[in-house]
């Protein structure tokens, strides 16, 4: 093996590493009292307590969602969207990643009492 491979080799195998560790620290970051964020058309509609087990309906125009918050995390568990992408993204209890329904310009995130968690 040349010098030039194992030096790019080591390289790599750094930033997997440090993408790694961010990974597990975002993950793990501690978050007080956090809370979903409904947002429909850009307004927050409800900001509720992941600590408080509940279902409600999200009713738009042109359909609904029924958004459940259970065990610290939150979730669309029925829509009548046509593609579902937001019933199947499941639940999230924090990150960088929201629920998103495009037809119902629904929008669900995980903030804590200073705001978003994370955004990438």
């Amino acid at each position: 093996m040349s010098k030039k491979y194992i030096i790019a080799l080591a390289a790599l195998l750094l930033i997997a590493a440090s993408g790694i560790a961010v990974w597990f620290v975002m993950k793990n970051a501690g978050r007080e009292d956090p809370t979903a964020e409904i947002i429909q058309d850009g307004k927050v509609l409800k900001t509720v307590p992941l600590s408080e087990n509940t279902e409600f309906i999200i009713e738009c125009d042109n359909g609904y969602n029924t958004v459940t918050i259970k065990d610290g995390t939150v979730m669309i568990s029925a829509a009548d969207c046509p593609d579902l992408v937001c019933v199947k993204t499941g639940a999230i209890s924090g990150g960088a990643v929201p629920i998103v329904c495009l037809p119902h310009r629904l929008e669900i995130r995980v903030v804590n009492g200073e705001g978003v968690d994370a955004r990438i």
